[in-house]
């Protein structure tokens, strides 16, 4: 029967019809497939990184560009407007007439050198602006060549892969082959094995008739060590009986001896049961005087700290009330002769210049001098004809004032941040 088996399969293979080696072939074809798809989908998620980092890098250097832009946009236009107001300044205090001329003439050119300076820091701006985003496309166009690439490369290793997988699968069917010339033989090995295993058998009857005879002498020496086993096991239940009657004696005597102990113990604990009660009355006692007690100095202690309070408040009125009077005196100062105006920092020649118009519209008073840095306090010094202006009040009122300190002879005044559109409209 083995083999006919042997021979049927190995017609099958001959004949190309064992169906192991198409789903070898199979199985390896999907692994190959799989795995180059793999390759693929690893090589554009690389691809993707680096598409990443290159877009980051452009967008930072994008922004890295306009900030300096912007920079030597913002310090053209400070160094501008700083030379605007020196030659301003240069011009009201000349006395020659050509003089001031040439000074005006000057201011002119300094103010168009301004919107030149303007436009200038503008224009590098867009410039800027336009290379970075130059910049930016061509590392993108890099990037989607490299993903292309990228791609072919994965496509072309998939199909390698592919074909070393069916080269491979040749190779299999050689070794199917062999394998089958090897079960025909190992089938005629087995053929003689069963041959001798035949001869075996008799043998194995001969020596079970042996073992019937060792059997039948082993239930007899059975039924022997039985018999001696069950006179045993009535001896040792007699012997039982007697030790569970003994037993039984002890243990009616050692029950009572606990009730009588139990009893004595359940008395005991009811006695120490009554103490604790008293003792639990007595503590419940204390606590409630305690708590009276508690009560009452709470009680005292929340009077006095309502006293207390309520002086604390009447105290700090007064104090806000001297405040208010103070402040409302201090508006109402009246100033005559030179005041010095301190802007504290930061100071932004913008505002200062706002400030300064502002100042040169309030009547009866004269802008005399102006001095200071960008990164420290402005000076201010002004003049004022009369006793009938109201400075502090007026400041106060101007827009781009945030907060006035009267500080000894002078005043300190807080500029708003500059915002040229909030600026307009307010004013």
């Amino acid at each position: 029967m083995s083999e006919q088996k042997v021979a049927t399969n190995d017609k099958n293979v001959l004949a190309g019809k064992d169906n192991s080696i198409p789903e070898i072939k199979g199985r390896r074809r999907r692994r190959a497939v799989h795995q180059a798809k793999e390759d693929e989908r690893r090589a554009i998620q690389k691809v993707i990184d680096y598409a990443e980092k290159a877009v980051f890098s452009a967008i930072d250097a994008k922004e890295k560009a306009i900030n300096e832009a912007k920079t030597a946009e913002k310090k053209a236009i400070v160094e501008a407007s700083d030379y605007v107001i020196r030659i301003r300044n240069g011009a009201k205090e000349a006395s020659d007439k050509d003089h001031k001329a040439a000074l005006i003439t000057a201011l002119r050119e300094a103010k168009k050198a301004r919107v030149k300076a303007f436009f200038s820091g503008r224009e590098v701006r867009k410039i800027a602006i336009y290379q970075a985003k130059q910049d930016k496309k061509k590392a993108v166009q890099e990037i989607i060549d490299s993903a292309e690439r990228a791609i072919i490369v994965a496509r072309e290793a998939g199909e390698k892969a592919i074909n070393e997988v069916f080269e491979a699968g040749d190779a299999a069917r050689e070794r199917a082959k062999k394998k089958v010339e090897e079960s025909r033989e190992r089938a005629k090995k087995e053929a003689e094995e069963a041959k001798r295993a035949g001869e075996a058998e008799e043998k194995t009857k001969q020596e079970a008739e042996e073992a019937r005879k060792a059997g039948e002498a082993e239930e007899k020496t059975k039924q022997e060590v039985g018999k001696i086993a069950r006179e045993k096991a009535k001896r040792e239940n007699e012997e039982a009986r007697e030790r569970a009657k003994k037993e039984a004696a002890e243990a009616k005597i050692r029950t009572q001896k606990e009730a009588e102990e139990a009893k004595l113990k359940t008395k005991r604990e009811a006695e120490e049961a009554k103490r604790a009660g008293e003792a639990e009355d007595k503590v419940k006692r204390e606590a409630e005087e305690t708590a009276r007690k508690k009560a009452k100095r709470e009680n005292e202690e929340a009077r006095e700290r309502a006293k207390k309070e309520a002086a604390e408040a009447k105290i700090r009125t007064q104090k806000e009330a001297d405040e208010a009077k103070l402040k409302a005196k201090k508006e109402t100062t009246l100033y005559k002769g030179m005041v010095k105006l301190v802007i504290t920092p930061p100071v932004d020649p913008n505002a200062i210049a706002l400030f300064k118009e502002s100042l040169q519209q309030v009547k009866n008073l004269r802008l005399l001098m102006i001095s200071g840095s960008i990164d420290r306090s402005a000076q201010i010094f002004v003049s004022v004809k009369e006793e009938t202006v109201s400075l502090l009040k007026t400041l106060s009122e101007m827009p781009m004032v945030k907060d006035t300190t009267v500080s000894g002879n002078e005043i300190l005044v807080t500029l708003k941040e500059y915002n040229q559109r909030l600026y307009q409209v307010e004013i």
